[in-house]
């Protein structure tokens, strides 16, 4: 029987981190396990040579015996994201898959057999892809099952926000997730995805620089700058933007206040990736 029967437990793989939290109530939310993936995950210089069955199994040592629904949320920084635009005549899912897989390659210079490609897909208009490296996914799924614990869910970051506030987010325009490292950018039109890309960084950016980088990109696609640009995750703040009237600008889920962590200081990326499945 799980020690929390009917509750999900949220693992948060963060740029830097790895957290458990295993209880929420209105004390605030239980951490049970937190560790350095410095310490913890050899290679985590590169998701390519990341090992990360230590780190997990050490994580879930730390939090106990448990055996509910697991739900992890994984940072941005180990994901990568682009568009795949079937083409005409495509004959099967497995030439989709194909064909996104020699996207991921030509675009990232990564093997595609090394990630696991995931996507919501269709034949007949553009999709996001996203992949994860298969070590993570590999030993999130065996050390769950070693552990007794049931494995509900793994999902990037980013879309596990979107997925949350789909419903906030209009059909037109921008929508942007932001990470502790990158912001996801989709450009959307009458609710079909026209491009997306994910812009890395070391600071966050402001929001004019936002902006800036937004009208680059709808330059380069040849279309006009959409007038709405809906922002998710860690956004920095709202100013005002005298050059730019037309826009409207809005943070979505920031009213969403956060419980307090017990058992840590601190509310780190890793924290909010755990609250994000405890809370699903």
């Amino acid at each position: 029987m799980s020690r929390w029967p009917g509750k999900n437990l949220g693992l948060g793989v963060g740029a830097g981190e790895m957290l458990i939290v295993d209880d929420i109530s209105s004390k605030g939310a239980h951490v049970s396990s937190m560790l350095p993936l410095r310490d913890y995950l050899p290679g985590a210089s590169s998701p390519e040579t990341a090992i990360w069955e230590p780190a997990i199994s050490t994580a879930m040592a730390q939090a106990g015996k448990i055996s509910g629904r697991l739900q992890v949320s994984i940072s941005d920084d180990w994901v990568r994201y682009w568009t795949v635009m079937p083409p005409a005549g495509l004959g099967s899912l497995d030439e989709l898959r194909a064909l996104a897989a020699n996207r991921f390659e030509q675009l990232f210079g990564a093997a595609a057999e090394s990630w696991n490609i995931e996507a919501d897909w269709h034949d007949d208009r553009a999709i996001l892809a996203c992949a994860l490296p298969k070590s993570l996914t590999t030993a999130l799924n065996e050390v769950s099952r070693q552990n007794g614990c049931a494995l509900g869910s793994i999902v990037p970051e980013a879309v596990r926000l979107i997925n949350r506030d789909a419903s906030s987010l209009g059909n037109d325009g921008w929508v942007c997730s932001f990470g502790a490292h990158s912001f996801l950018a989709l450009l959307r039109s009458e609710g079909r995805l026209l491009s997306a890309r994910q812009f890395r960084f070391d600071l966050l950016p402001s929001m004019p620089e936002v902006l800036a980088r937004l009208e680059t990109e709808a330059l380069r696609m040849g279309v006009d700058m959409p007038p709405n640009v809906f922002l998710l995750g860690d956004a920095p703040p709202l100013v005002e933007l005298p050059d730019r009237p037309q826009l409207n600008v809005v943070i979505v889920g920031r009213q969403r206040a956060l419980p307090t962590p017990i058992g840590l200081d601190r509310k780190t990326d890793a924290y909010r990736l755990a609250l994000y499945g405890a809370m699903a």
